[in-house]
């Protein structure tokens, strides 16, 4: 929804900046829900399923007027949605006819028409986000990303992020979704509604006994909703007002550049897909694009945090998305061979996780030695400034720690206090004396 950065060299041929993103996966991983929130927080968005959709409905269609008798162009979904996003479920429904009508419109952004004497070019400038069902019902992952959607190369080779999503079986992350799903069902009922809105008009004063069940039904929700956050930790949500307001700004204002020596990076992870995927073991070929898709992400990691320079970090994060992408479109042999290969490139976000947890651990050290060389005793526990320790990360390269914070290393050994922006770390238990080691 950032996207990147369009570009039009010499004002002859333009470069799309929007990012393109494929959803294959199991049924019922909320992959419709997923676009449908996705069209409530874009600025302007269009919503159509492959099953209704045809070629003149994607791009344009020509009409006679009934009363003038002229001919009349009208524009398509994906020229409504120009400069914003265009959400197509169901893709895999589409036939091949219509999905080759839209192949100019994901790649140049326009459409050329040619119709009834009507000769012109739209403009399609909007990113495109698809989602599809595997062929055989659920994915499979003993066979490529190719064979497990009815999708062309041409067509794939247009979506700069293929994301797999599949239903697996996990006891803790079930146990979260069906918490999310019975408190989402106690905070929308239409009775709870109702009441909220009533008590808001000051029609109905309801008695102090049902106000008190009401107020401690919010909290058993509000709870669970906390207990649900990102990776179990108490995470907080951006509002989707908030985060749409967020969005527009950074899309117009913000135009970040990338150096020379991030490029560098690109290119030698570029060559060495392109070697592997032409050796034989690859599903999907490695083209040009990808060398695009790359730069787009990279300049969208900067834009979300408002920067007008793409920073190495945010290259790392782009080539790590890319390589993901890539390795998991394999087939299961092929894929373990390919983490092993690309290993360095998936594993530079948890590199620095295990950088940021030495980090604290020394901090720990050494304020423990000191109080126990004033007080001569062991701290019950010991508290870092948080802004100390972002500064601490920068130094070392690392810009962005919210991550680790939410991390479940992070939350196994410390205690992140919001209200004063401290990190603590328990020594040892008062109600035991028994004292926890500093080394973890």
């Amino acid at each position: 929804m950032f996207g990147g950065v369009a570009k039009n060299p010499q004002g002859k041929h333009r470069l799309r900046g929007d990012i393109n993103v494929l959803l294959l996966g199991d049924p019922g991983t909320a992959k419709s829900q997923f676009l449908k929130y996705v069209e409530k927080t874009s600025r302007r968005a269009v919503y159509t399923t492959g099953q209704g959709a045809s070629a003149v409905g994607l791009t344009a269609s020509v009409h006679k007027d009934v009363i003038t008798k002229e001919w009349t162009l009208e524009g398509g979904a994906l020229v409504m949605a120009d400069k914003g996003v265009c959400l197509i479920d169901e893709f895999d429904k589409m036939n091949d006819k219509d999905r080759t009508s839209i192949h100019e419109a994901m790649e140049q952004q326009s459409i050329s028409i040619s119709k009834a004497g009507i000769v012109t070019t739209l403009q399609a400038r909007c990113a495109v986000i698809a989602a599809a069902n595997p062929v055989r019902g659920r994915y499979n992952a003993q066979l490529p990303f190719s064979m497990n959607v009815e999708l062309t190369e041409p067509i794939l080779s247009r979506f700069d992020v293929l994301c797999v999503v599949r239903d697996e079986a996990d006891p803790i992350v079930d146990e979260m979704l069906a918490r999310f799903v019975t408190s989402s069902h106690m905070r929308c009922h239409p009775s709870s509604a109702a009441s909220k809105a009533a008590v808001a008009d000051g029609s109905a004063a309801p008695a102090a006994d049902d106000a008190a069940d009401d107020e401690g039904q919010e909290d058993d929700t509000l709870a669970l909703d906390a207990d649900v956050g990102v990776a179990g930790s108490l995470t907080m949500i951006i509002p989707q007002e908030l985060l749409r307001k967020y969005i527009v700004y950074a899309r117009d204002h913000v135009q970040p550049r990338m150096a020379d020596l991030d490029l560098d990076k690109i290119s030698a992870l570029y060559a060495e897909l392109r070697r592997e995927s032409l050796s034989g073991g690859g599903s999907i070929p490695i083209t040009v694009r990808y060398i695009e898709s790359a730069v787009r992400m990279a300049e969208a990691f900067a834009r979300m945090s408002l920067r007008d320079y793409v920073r190495s970090d945010d290259v790392d994060r782009a080539v790590a998305v890319m390589v993901r992408s890539f390795v998991e479109a394999q087939k299961k042999s092929v894929k373990d061979q390919f983490k092993r290969k690309f290993e360095k490139y998936i594993t530079v976000e948890r590199d620095n996780f295990d950088l940021l947890n030495h980090l604290l651990s020394e901090k720990v050290r050494e304020m423990v030695r000191v109080y126990q060389y004033r007080h001569n005793r062991m701290p019950l526990s010991v508290e870092i400034d948080l802004e100390e320790f972002v500064n601490d990360a920068s130094d070392l390269g690392i810009h962005d720690v919210h991550a680790f914070l939410g991390s479940r290393e992070f939350r196994r050994a410390f205690v992140l206090h919001r209200d004063t922006n401290v990190i603590e770390k328990v020594i040892q238990r008062p109600e035991t004396g028994g004292t926890i080691a500093v080394d973890h």
